[in-house]
């Protein structure tokens, strides 16, 4: 019945929980429900009991922390997109000055994380060489870290030098998209 099948819990929140909800990871979301997907076959919901053992231990397990970011509660990840051609916020932060005090002020108001990144991943968009992308990212980092920000910093990135370039600049965790 498991082989090669993924459980995809249905997780929801609040106080309605049913007395026979699971906890997922050791978290805040339960389910009572989970989506069971298989490449040759349609997608079918199950009932929690119907779980498989090895999934149900998978699926309701704490995780240990990453970077320092507890996931038994919501993480809020400030997204600071350093790209001409961004299209969450249209380009505002393309100049590190900018990037640099947007990313000061989601830390002041509460953000978890920052994600920095340099190349937009939006349809159509053009891809640039490595070489641009952290010209556009390593100095936001270093400008971060330099400013006092001590929380974690991911590098939203698909190319390996640009990876190197945000650790070495103070990122704490690589996002790659691809």
């Amino acid at each position: 019945m498991s082989q090669g099948n993924y459980f995809r819990p249905l997780v929801q929140v609040g106080p309605a929980r049913p007395n026979d909800a699971l906890t997922l990871a050791g978290g805040w979301g339960w389910f009572t429900h989970v989506e069971v997907l298989h490449r040759d076959s349609p997608a079918k919901v199950i009932d929690v009991a119907d779980v498989p053992d090895h999934a149900h231990k998978v699926l309701t397990q704490s995780h240990p922390s990453i970077a320092g970011l507890d996931l038994d509660r919501p993480q809020i990840m400030g997204i600071l997109n350093t790209t001409p051609d961004s299209f969450s916020d249209g380009g505002k932060h393309a100049a590190a000055a900018n990037a640099i005090l947007a990313g000061r002020v989601m830390a002041d108001q509460g953000a978890d994380i920052l994600d920095i990144g340099g190349e937009s991943t939006r349809p159509g968009a053009q891809t640039i060489d490595a070489e641009e992308e952290i010209r556009r990212t390593a100095p936001v980092i270093a400008g971060l870290r330099a400013a006092g920000v001590t929380l974690p910093i991911s590098i939203d990135t698909r190319k390996e030098a640009v990876a190197e370039a945000a650790l070495n600049a103070g990122a704490t965790l690589v996002n790659d998209v691809s």
